[in-house]
């Protein structure tokens, strides 16, 4: 056993596990129990692995943060209690709570939700690197709501069919590298456009013999029309 009092267990956790039938139910939160209080790493099935990876990061947080608060508990007992600063009490005279991580367990929902989408079951790369996406994100204090969510993913999704994985992960970090709000995947389409001027130098490379000997009626008079608009 180790020197943790407490955890952390926000409802989304629950919300995680409570469609699960009963037996996987018990057998997760045992694993999470003992990773806590223990310090023992789980061995479950896959997808019962796959929810306590999507837990693991925030448990990790709440151990941190109880050993914190257990190893200053001995000096704060004994300076007794202390009355709390005129100056840090609000305008109303009460203490002012702690701003809490707001919306941090809708992103474990969220990478939840990822881990079980089928065009990404093959693409381990792509799905971490939404992943750091979300967490830029939240950093940023602009996370997604469920509908904006699966916006998103309809989009990655779509263009990771066009332009492949290793396109969506080099935009995504492009993206968060220049500070960007959102993924701007009109970067793709621009750098896929057809180069007008290199199309022309193809079509005269084609005509490039239709006066000589070889060429046939059909093609000169094609050669011409092109030519017309170069007049």
């Amino acid at each position: 056993m180790n020197d943790i009092n407490s955890f952390t267990f926000y409802k989304d956790y629950y919300y995680l596990i409570d469609t699960m039938p009963i037996e996987d139910k018990k057998e997760l939160a045992v694993a999470i129990l003992d990773y806590v209080f223990k310090d023992l790493e789980p061995n479950l099935n896959g997808h019962n692995q796959a929810i306590f990876n999507t837990l693991s990061r925030q448990l990790d947080c709440s151990k941190n943060n109880s050993n914190r608060r257990t190893k200053k508990e001995p000096k704060e007992n004994q300076k007794g209690t202390e009355k709390e600063p005129e100056e840090n009490r609000g305008k109303t005279g009460k203490k002012p709570k702690h701003e809490p991580e707001k919306n941090k367990t809708s992103v474990l929902s969220f990478k939840f939700y990822i881990s079980n989408l089928e065009f990404l079951k093959d693409r381990g790369l792509l799905r971490g690197k939404i992943e750091d996406w979300l967490d830029y994100k939240w950093e940023r204090k602009e996370p997604y709501k469920e509908t904006g969510l699966k916006s998103l993913m309809t989009r990655i999704e779509k263009y990771t069919e066009k332009f492949g994985e290793e396109k969506i992960v080099e935009l995504i970090d492009e993206c968060m590298a220049n500070n960007y709000k959102g993924i701007i995947f009109e970067k793709l389409d621009k750098h896929n456009l057809p180069d007008k001027t290199k199309l022309e130098r193809e079509k005269l490379k084609k005509f490039d013999n239709a006066h000589s000997e070889e060429a046939t009626p059909e093609e000169m008079k094609e050669m011409d029309e092109f030519l017309k608009q170069f007049e």
